[in-house]
């Protein structure tokens, strides 16, 4: 059990808050995209206490975008009264990393080579995991991490596809995510994350039916233990997004699926439908907003940040590489102020 009372989070809260007020809204979000190119856009970012510096002035999109998120995290990790509290936030950068080395292996590379590829941001820094996973050291890493990397192995050797690699250790993920977070026997925490997976799976509902893969198929890669069910998304899987959304909406999904349902019969894009889908995650971690003390306004900051570089990834990218500002507008998630 990792609960606190709000009186240990002061400081924390007082620190984290001053931060708050230099996310950026939406609106400047489409100002850094209707940049000419990135030295304007650097300009801008400026003032949101981003740091000016070689990498945008080389076109460096990705190092620069990952150096602010390991910022991020280490900052905000530095004045939690337990860090365990928020480290589930942290794992899905283990597991990106986890990726990573197996891919090398699959193809013969050293993951030692991959390293400037790898996050700083997880629970493990990427040297030890480098080893824990060239070791086998299954013993010294967390259950459903050791678990997660003997499935994506075992269905590899029968599969020889990578994708096969991501499958297993999102799954593995996100079961790691939720138990971590029951840990906190904080509700808005636990429904987080299984909104988070509600999104994963939704994303594989829409994916495979569009593929013209039969219902069982999702049964391979549904993450248990979500809000939406395994039966409910099979019992709807031949019927149009349309009617799915109304039973979706009790859950905050309806939007998504009915608009991006249909953006992606019309387009074949996945695009509209995983703004959507982000969109209806930020309307929840959203009520973190009205709390001033506690864990949540430091999970609301979180998420805002994240959704913060996802999108200054979205604008950076297509500045980068021709983009109009309309064209990269219309892929940017909702801000969180």
């Amino acid at each position: 059990m990792l609960k606190h009372s709000e009186s240990e989070y002061i400081f924390a809260n007082a620190y984290i808050g001053s931060f708050v007020s230099r996310l950026m809204t939406g609106r400047d979000i489409r100002r850094v995209a209707a940049s000419r190119d990135l030295a304007g856009a650097a300009l801008i970012l400026h003032e949101f206490g981003y740091e000016d510096d070689k990498y945008l002035h080389e076109g460096a999109v990705e190092p620069f975008l990952r150096r602010e998120r390991n910022d991020l995290y280490k900052e905000v990790f530095s004045v939690l009264p337990d860090r365990r509290a928020l480290a589930f936030n942290l794992l899905p950068y283990d597991y990106g990393n986890l990726k990573i080395c197996l891919k090398a292996e699959q193809l013969g590379t050293m993951p030692e080579r991959q390293r400037g590829f790898m996050s700083e941001a997880g629970t493990i820094a990427p040297a030890a995991l480098i080893a824990l996973v060239q070791d086998r050291s299954y013993d010294r890493m967390p259950v459903e991490m050791a678990q997660g990397i003997r499935e994506a192995l075992d269905i590899f050797a029968r599969s020889h596809d990578p994708q096969s690699i991501d499958l297993a250790l999102d799954r593995a993920c996100c079961r790691h995510m939720l138990e971590e977070a029951r840990e906190t026997q904080d509700t808005f925490l636990i429904d987080y994350v299984k909104m988070q997976m509600d999104a994963v799976n939704l994303s594989a509902w829409m994916r495979l039916r569009e593929m013209g893969r039969p219902w069982s198929a999702l049964r391979d890669v549904f993450v248990e233990g979500a809000h939406i069910t395994l039966p409910m998304l099979t019992a709807g899987y031949e019927e149009p997004a349309s009617r799915m959304a109304e039973r979706l909406a009790p859950f905050g999904f309806g939007e998504a699926v009915a608009e991006g349902g249909q953006m992606l019969k019309e387009s074949g894009s996945m695009a509209a439908f995983e703004r959507l889908r982000d969109d209806a995650v930020m309307q929840y971690v959203k009520r973190a907003k009205f709390e001033s003390f506690g864990i949540h306004p430091i999970q609301g900051y979180l998420y805002a940040k994240e959704t913060e570089i996802a999108n200054l990834r979205v604008a950076l990218s297509g500045i980068l590489f021709g983009f109009t500002s309309a064209e990269i507008e219309e892929r940017l998630k909702e801000s969180y102020v």
